[in-house]
């Protein structure tokens, strides 16, 4: 609105040197152009979102925790990550990218989301079969993947 006003201020003298019916478009095409635009911007800027339903019970939390039973040497937590985090992308079956590992003295978690519980229990063996893992604690989602028609 400010800037619609102090456009036609500025635009005001011109009219003393041009024809009036051209000015008179011009203005109302300038006003058309503006109003369009407004209404663009409340378009983008509308914070709500048309919601998707989904199926309540598509997912599930798979806590587990798993003590480690053999005797465990002490290790330095990054190597443990790093080694798992390998061991995750060697196993072609485990979206590793979905996961989030977590070491601090020995002990693994597991956050993210997997396919399938057979997975979440790859991981876990996988994390408690590395050097110096003490326990392994997972918070990992179960979801199972939408259906899709083909």
């Amino acid at each position: 609105m400010r800037l619609r006003n102090s456009l036609i201020t500025l635009l005001f003298p011109l009219a003393l040197f041009a024809h009036q019916d051209d000015l008179q478009k011009a203005l109302q095409e300038f006003l058309l152009m503006m109003e369009q635009t407004t209404k663009t911007l409340k378009e983008f800027s509308q914070s709500q979102q048309t919601p998707i339903p989904e199926e309540q019970n598509s997912w599930q939390l798979y806590y587990k925790v798993v003590q480690n039973g053999a005797k465990v040497e002490k290790r330095n937590d990054l190597l443990i990550k790093t080694q798992i985090s390998y061991q995750l992308l060697k196993a072609k079956s485990i979206p590793s990218s979905l996961l989030l590992v977590v070491v601090k003295d020995g002990v693994v978690e597991f956050y993210g989301k997997l396919y399938s519980q057979k997975d979440a229990d790859k991981a876990i063996d996988i994390a408690l079969h590395t050097r110096g893992v003490k326990k392994v604690i997972s918070y990992i989602i179960i979801k199972k993947p939408a259906k899709s028609l083909i």
